[in-house]
């Protein structure tokens, strides 16, 4: 599917810092969400929905979504098992918009991988923790969060789903809405929100997003494809946290800092923001920047604490 970037627009967004933690070989997800609260609110991440993605500039930690996407979760997580995509490019990279990477099946290469269908919205469930932020938005009747993740819903429809939010994983597929496949790719810049509700969004960055930024860009010109594989970003190795012995998640995890030049990891303390990003359209939506490039939404303060079992 082609995908064209907006022009970005300046608009006030209302940050939620999120910060992970490794304590007793458990890896958990900090969110601060209002000024009075001190400190930060800790949920373990489920290791069977965490996946931790090694490239040359670092680490990247995603958590996937089965709520929304359980089909595209099943895949992917099938696919990270059978260690698909370590090796595999960024072929498809636009400055401000999206890095796309696999084996190139988006692009009409022959793949044996099963198709997936749309998984776009789901219904919505009296249960879910929503939290709203926002009513009307630009795109839907009222937007929010649900477990960390940036939701639109109508409730005239009973149906919510996930919103293009820098941070977002979501699978590329072509002209057919159940044609999603193996290539996926991650927002790196303006609020695509035309998508929402277009493609099956199945994860988000929860850290490493500055690694993420580092991605080589392609040609504007070629719609961001890189051609010459020699010059694209690889992925190193791609693996669901439950398929990695705790010693070598602690070691991914401190090669990881040292790599994006951070000597002491230690966690502490940080007040969450409301800062005006004037290169982020996040066009109605309130997003998590914890999920945005180190440029743009800066986490201050270290991030990961380790401690021995």
């Amino acid at each position: 599917m082609s995908l064209n970037p907006m022009s970005p627009k300046p608009h006030i967004a209302v940050g939620i810092p999120a910060y992970v933690l490794v304590t007793g070989g458990a890896l958990c997800i900090g969110l601060h969400r209002t000024r009075a609260a001190g400190e930060p609110t800790w949920r373990e991440l489920n290791p069977e929905n965490t996946v931790f993605v090694e490239m040359p500039a670092g680490l990247v930690i995603i958590e996937l979504n089965p709520a929304f996407a359980p089909e595209t979760v099943k895949q992917f997580k099938q696919l990270a098992g059978d260690r698909f995509y370590d090796g595999l490019s960024f072929y498809r990279v636009i400055d401000g918009f999206v890095a796309q990477g696999g084996d190139g099946s988006d692009l009409g290469e022959l793949s044996n991988v099963p198709l997936v269908d749309a998984e776009f919205e789901i219904d919505w469930n009296e249960e879910f923790s929503y939290m709203q932020v926002q009513s009307p938005d630009m795109f839907a009747p009222e937007t929010g969060f649900i477990d960390g993740f940036a939701v639109a819903r109508d409730p005239s429809r009973n149906k919510v789903w996930l919103t293009h939010c820098p941070g977002i994983v979501a699978m590329a597929r072509n002209d057919d809405p159940d044609s999603s496949r193996t290539d996926f790719y991650i927002v790196i810049g303006q609020a695509p929100r035309y998508l929402d509700r277009n493609m099956n969004i199945f994860g988000r960055v929860v850290y490493g997003m500055d690694v993420v930024q580092q991605i080589k860009r392609g040609p504007a010109a070629d719609n961001g494809i890189i051609q010459d594989e020699t010059k694209s970003s690889r992925i190193s190795k791609l693996q669901l946290l439950s398929e990695i012995p705790e010693r070598r998640q602690a070691e991914s995890l401190r090669n990881g800092h040292q790599q994006q030049g951070v000597q002491k990891v230690t966690q502490r303390q940080t007040q969450p923001q409301t800062e005006v990003f004037p290169q982020q359209a996040t066009q109605g939506a309130r997003c998590v920047p914890g999920a945005h490039s180190r440029q743009d939404y800066q986490v201050k303060g270290a991030l990961l604490e380790t401690q021995p079992n």
